[in-house]
């Protein structure tokens, strides 16, 4: 949280001089799911109880002058759930679904007409919990085998700073693009770091055993940024989509790294709607857990008597899908 802070400290810093005389929008909304079910004596056959909650939490300070603007979003995306037990081993208590903590803010001054704009671009984004191999919000000892802490708050951070030019075709579209885009992974627990997951730097030997960690990365590359927002029937309907596509000229650069992020949003009266979002994410030095052996299951450890092998982590695509009922309001 602190670095989230001190990034939005800094940023208002520096549009203080030049916000006199403009107009300032603030919007909040919180977006809840919510899932329960309770059984008593089930019958046989049947499962057992389950209660999940979650959601999503925003918050958007947006100022627009005659030659500038600035926008600012702090997001939090959080959803956990807990399952009735099958059984005496089986750990009782509340896992993570998803945890995303992050914070974008866009500065832009004109600089040719009513389209062109030297501007500036920010993402830090990290997590609010901590989580565990296992799932479960405290450290479990599942068939004998002790938890493994995998990642908390600013292990891993991610900051990106992109300075470069924003093109507005209109009141709907945005590009922007960076030719010196800044990307810097941030590991603040040096166990986290040895992990080799995160993106940090890390070096192996021929053998495979790590000789140095290093608890950060720092990558320079060139990003574009679409973003585009819109609404139809009559403000009934409204679609917002950001999309980034960074390369890094230092490492491997014909790698794109890519954050899609999508919501759909139908309102159902003032202020309430029902909200589906959607994000893709893809970092080629961050790992993802794979289903290497398709059993559904993510983080298995395999059985090589039975011939099934174990799980991989490695970069991949991560996809990510909610709906949920939204609360949004304008002050």
């Amino acid at each position: 949280m602190r670095f989230l802070i001190l990034t939005l400290a800094l940023l208002v810093s520096l549009g203080t001089a030049s916000a006199q005389d403009t107009t300032w929008t603030y919007t909040g909304g919180i977006g809840l799911d919510l899932g329960g079910l309770g059984i008593i004596n089930p019958r046989v056959g049947s499962g057992n109880g389950r209660f999940g909650i979650g959601g999503l939490g925003s918050f958007s300070a947006n100022r627009k002058a005659e030659n500038s603007f600035w926008n600012n979003q702090v997001t939090l995306q959080l959803s956990l759930q807990r399952l009735g037990r099958t059984s005496t081993t089986q750990p009782d208590g509340f896992q993570k679904n998803l945890d995303v903590l992050r914070l974008a803010s866009t500065y832009g001054y004109k600089i040719g007409g009513e389209k062109w704009f030297a501007s500036a671009d920010l993402l830090a984004q990290t997590q609010l919990l901590k989580t565990y191999k296992s799932n479960y919000l405290t450290a479990q000892t599942i068939d004998g085998n002790a938890d493994v802490l995998l990642s908390k708050m600013l292990s891993p951070a991610l900051i990106q700073f992109s300075p470069g030019i924003t093109y507005k075709p209109n009141s709907h579209l945005t590009f922007q693009y960076s030719p010196v885009a800044v990307r810097f992974i941030y590991v603040a627990d040096d166990s986290l770091a040895r992990l080799d997951i995160h993106g940090n730097d890390v070096t192996r030997d021929a053998n495979g055993t790590i000789t140095e960690v290093k608890n950060s990365f720092l990558g320079l590359g060139s990003e574009l940024v679409g973003r585009y927002e819109n609404k139809y029937f009559k403000d009934r309907f409204s679609t917002t989509s950001t999309l980034r596509l960074f390369s890094n000229y230092l490492e491997n650069p014909g790698a794109i790294d890519v954050l899609f992020t999508n919501n759909f949003s139908i309102q159902i009266f003032k202020g309430l709607s029902l909200d589906l979002l959607g994000e893709l994410f893809y970092d080629q030095d961050v790992k993802m857990n794979l289903d290497s052996n398709d059993n559904g299951i993510y983080g298995d450890g395999g059985d090589a008597n039975l011939g099934i092998p174990a799980d991989k982590q490695a970069p991949a695509a991560q996809l990510t899908g909610a709906f949920m009922l939204k609360y949004s309001v304008i002050f």
